[in-house]
């Protein structure tokens, strides 16, 4: 019997210590959340998986079955989305403010400003070749970038001369070219120090409510981890990384 007892306490911990959590993740976070996982291994001693791409096509995998444990959407309407397929349990968690930044290499002759007024120039000067932005079919940095081009009325100037993105690491990716004039870009993957050294960026208006959601079948250390996000450690670490906190 207590050979039993004994086997049984050393399986335990060996059991929680094997946990691995699936995540799917808006493609913004490629850069923040490593720092996350790494601090929440360090505590719990779960294994994380990560796994990249944008919001939409993220949900239309989730729909169909995908085994993710956790969804990362850089939007809140494709967490709504499943949280109305009824695939997800508990309340969402609102974990962070994402922005959107002009970007141009410095291969690019394009003046980065606010008011995208350089853009606007260089378009009307037929100096625009290709520009790049998230597919905003199923990207919610894309959706931002249309909303922001139509606001300074530059969508018609521009929409032919577009390079769409499968999401928003892919078009850093493309801005970062020669091929590119320029793009409208995570923020937060704009200031990264291997990025901002390769070009010039501006933040621009808007923001996208990034929200985060447990999905049915999830372990319940699933929960833990969004306990974690909500922290101010974790806060912390989404704010050096050019994400807003909630509400700001």
């Amino acid at each position: 019997m207590w050979r039993s007892v004994l086997l049984l306490m050393l399986w335990l911990p060996c059991t929680v210590h094997a946990q691995t959590l699936r995540i799917a993740a808006a493609a913004d976070l490629r850069f923040v959340m490593p720092e996350l996982v790494s601090s929440f291994q360090q505590q719990s001693g779960v294994r994380i998986n990560v796994t990249y791409g944008s919001s939409g096509n993220i949900t239309n995998q989730l729909r169909h079955g995908a085994p993710y444990d956790v969804f990362f959407s850089a939007d809140v309407a494709y967490a709504e989305r499943l949280q109305q397929w009824q695939l997800t349990r508990g309340e969402a968690l609102h974990y962070a403010e994402g922005y959107v930044a002009l970007f141009a290499s410095h291969r690019s002759a394009l003046d980065v400003d606010a008011d995208l007024s350089g853009l606007k120039q260089a378009l009307l000067a037929g100096q625009i070749q290709k520009f790049a932005i998230a597919n905003p079919a199923h990207a919610p940095y894309g959706q931002l970038a249309e909303r922001i081009l139509r606001e300074h009325q530059l969508w018609e100037m521009i929409e032919d001369r577009l390079l769409l993105a499968e999401n928003a690491a892919q078009v850093m990716q493309f801005s970062l070219t020669g091929n590119v004039d320029g793009g409208i870009v995570p923020y937060a993957m704009a200031i990264q120090p291997q990025m901002a050294a390769r070009g010039r960026y501006q933040q621009l208006p808007g923001s996208l409510y990034q929200v985060a959601v447990i999905l049915k079948q999830a372990p319940l250390v699933a929960e833990q981890f969004l306990e974690f996000i909500a922290s101010d450690e974790a806060l912390a670490i989404f704010q050096a990384h050019g994400f807003g906190r909630v509400g700001d």
